[in-house]
């Protein structure tokens, strides 16, 4: 009996370890001061927000969306409204998984050629482990004739939520581990006297200088990272798109920040 007593009483002690520790997680200080007007408040009815919630305080504020490439402010309007969406334009709400995507599709004429285009929007929270926050997320990937491309609005941000005064602002997202890059320089720059572009051979590193047409093939081929957000579980998946293959990497969510695996 006195070892059962024992064997319980350590696990208690281990338990209660476990939940200090995890209640002493925290941000760094920074992380937590923002200046006005750089903040969202978000309002909801109920306990808290749900994913919706997240997204119209976004489509508030006058900077909070990125510019409006493929159409995201629009399709989110038609859908509060229950209007019907434009072809090609598919938007998902996943309350209960805290998740929403739209993705639309369209082609664009360039140089008497026509291409097909895909713009997809993914947003997804995450409760923090300090029990003070939500992390949450917006992403864009950008696909022209089935290959990604960057562009002025593609990629992730991250903003924090305050659950005690419902306000939400952006982080950088590297201080939580969300630093993937192309293991190449792809830097270029243009010249508007010349009207020439200036890159590296990916090969050799050495120099190069290209017309528009040359520029735009070695665009093509530009390594590009995108990623995909949680609808199940809670990791982020970044994929690095080269010429002819593409790297994963799975980013862990360990309830206050990103681990890459």
């Amino acid at each position: 009996m006195k070892r059962i007593a024992y064997f319980n009483l350590l696990i208690l002690l281990l338990l209660s370890c476990t939940y200090t520790n995890a209640q002493k997680r925290s941000y760094p200080e920074d992380m937590l001061n923002f200046e006005y007007p750089y903040f969202s408040t978000v309002n909801f009815k109920g306990v808290s927000p749900d994913i919706t919630d997240f997204i119209n305080s976004l489509m508030d504020e006058e900077d909070g969306m990125p510019m409006d490439s493929g159409g995201i402010i629009d399709a989110w309007r038609y859908y509060q409204q229950h209007g019907k969406q434009k072809p090609g334009t598919e938007v998902t709400i996943d309350k209960k998984n805290g998740y929403a995507s739209i993705t639309s599709e369209y082609t664009v004429e360039y140089e008497g050629g026509v291409n097909k285009c895909k713009s997809i929007f993914e947003m997804c929270y995450w409760n923090c482990d300090d029990g003070k926050h939500k992390l949450f997320a917006l992403n864009h990937n950008f696909m022209v004739n089935g290959r990604y491309r960057e562009g002025q609005t593609t990629g992730l941000s991250l903003s924090l939520y305050e659950n005690a005064r419902h306000i939400m602002w952006g982080i950088v997202e590297e201080e939580l581990g969300l630093d993937v890059y192309p293991d190449t320089d792809e830097s270029y720059e243009y010249d508007s006297k010349t009207g020439l572009n200036y890159v590296k051979d990916r090969k050799t590193g050495e120099p190069l200088t290209l017309n528009e047409d040359e520029f735009m093939r070695w665009l093509a081929e530009k390594p590009v990272v995108t990623y995909c957000l949680p609808r199940q579980g809670k990791d982020i998946i970044a994929e690095i798109h080269h010429a002819t293959r593409t790297d994963t990497i799975r980013l862990v969510w360990d309830g206050m920040r990103f681990n890459r695996q």
